[in-house]
């Protein structure tokens, strides 16, 4: 069966991910944090017949990304998905994201968690990609990253620009990672109910936005390597 791991496993996307990816066969390594506190998480591991493992891993704490390739090393595996992700200050703190308002330790930590993480977790595991019968590295991007696509929430400094990085980050990787045959893209979930920038307002069902990316990633071959993607397999110009 093919492997995947994905990172901010313990809700939302990346939480669905292993859901569908669980209930497909496929292997799953899922990494997270804190797996103490992941009640979900766990309950799917449980109930996955071992298919279903979870790894510990903090994309702000660089040493926790080494010791989970250390315990995966030689490992296969088919796909990585960077989906752990923070949206920096929301609500009413919004403003700390906006010309004149900026919390910079804020910018920060946005900055290390959505693009500097993903960057460490895919040189971590880059070898075990690259052993794979898929070989594939996605990033879970937004189009608040595209210079191109107008988009209601660009005044997000923290947040846009962290995600503009990621996806400049990936057709780098794509170049860096061809010779390997490994195929990296970044996505666009859409604007999901009840996850990361998803609230109220928002339009698409966080299983259909799986889904979707589910059949991009699977359909995706090495000549759309630096792709930015939507869910709905959309090419967003950025």
């Amino acid at each position: 069966m093919p492997k995947v791991l994905i990172t901010g496993a313990n809700r939302g996307i990346g939480l669905e991910f292993v859901r569908q990816y669980g209930a497909e066969g496929w292997d799953v390594i899922a990494c997270c944090r804190d797996p103490g506190g992941a009640a979900a998480l766990r309950d799917l591991a449980a109930a996955s017949g071992g298919k279903v493992t979870i790894t510990t891993l903090d994309v702000l704490d660089h040493s926790t990304v080494e010791a989970a390739a250390e315990t995966h090393r030689g490992e296969p595996i088919d796909v990585v998905i960077n989906n752990a992700g923070i949206p920096g200050p929301k609500g009413d703190i919004a403003v700390q994201q906006r010309f004149g308002a900026m919390d910079y330790e804020a910018w920060v930590r946005v900055l290390r968690t959505n693009t500097l993480g993903p960057m460490k977790v895919a040189e971590a595991f880059a070898a075990n990609v690259a052993a794979s019968t898929q070989k594939k590295i996605v990033h879970i991007s937004s189009t608040v990253g595209s210079n191109v696509e107008p988009v209601g929430l660009a005044q997000v400094y923290s947040y846009g620009t962290s995600k503009a990085a990621l996806n400049k980050m990936a057709t780098l990787m794509a170049e860096a990672l061809r010779a390997c045959g490994v195929t990296v893209l970044a996505m666009c979930p859409g604007h999901v109910k009840g996850a990361g920038m998803g609230g109220p307002s928002a339009d698409v069902e966080l299983s259909d936005s799986i889904a979707g990316m589910r059949k991009v990633i699977g359909a995706a071959a090495l000549a759309d390597t630096g792709g930015f993607r939507r869910y709905n397999g959309e090419t967003i110009e950025f």
